[in-house]
């Protein structure tokens, strides 16, 4: 507990969450209200640079628990090697910087369209552009990750593609596909 106020508490410069182990991390994702802007976007970047994510199981656990990150859970529920883990979460990482444009466009073009759609006369044309345009970008989306998927495809045995299947099937909604006003 000491090492995450120390972690947190300092505005003045930078944290540096490299030192700290996987588990440590996790540990400190619910501290990090707390933390400056700069300290959190260090957090954010050293735990997707790791691809720290905790399931929605593992952060309701009571304190006395030992919290995984997501890559261990992973690694123990499919039965990976080390060098499928590391393969797995070069993958990820690749899918993350591939789909970064793509989910800015459209968080942009779902705030336009939002925008002209509470204007008192809307342009319905525009609309209507717009929604186009936010189509052809999920489609785009949805190849990305469909080659993503055979990436991973081919470092799994099809007895991991089947859990790994079960995993994502059984993975809680987050809050990115709640419907939201």
């Amino acid at each position: 507990m000491t090492a995450v106020l120390l972690a947190t508490g300092g505005t003045a410069s930078a944290a540096d969450y490299s030192r700290y182990s996987s588990e440590e991390l996790g540990g400190m994702r619910g501290n990090m209200r707390n933390a400056s802007r700069q300290e959190r976007a260090d957090y954010r970047n050293e735990c997707m640079k790791r691809g720290i994510a905790l399931s929605a199981g593992e952060r309701s656990r009571p304190a006395g628990n030992t919290k995984q990150c997501r890559p261990q859970l992973i690694k123990e529920g499919l039965g990976l090697s080390d060098s499928q883990q590391k393969k797995l979460q070069e993958l990820r990482e690749k899918q993350f910087a591939s789909v970064r444009t793509e989910r800015r466009d459209l968080f942009s073009l779902q705030q336009e369209i939002r925008n002209e759609s509470l204007k008192k006369h809307p342009d319905n044309r525009k609309i209507a552009m717009l929604s186009e345009k936010i189509g052809r970008t999920h489609a785009t989306l949805a190849r990305i990750r469909s080659d993503h998927f055979q990436e991973m495809a081919t470092v799994l045995n099809p007895g991991q593609i089947e859990k790994m299947k079960t995993f994502m099937e059984n993975r809680p909604m987050g809050k990115s596909r709640k419907m939201m006003l």
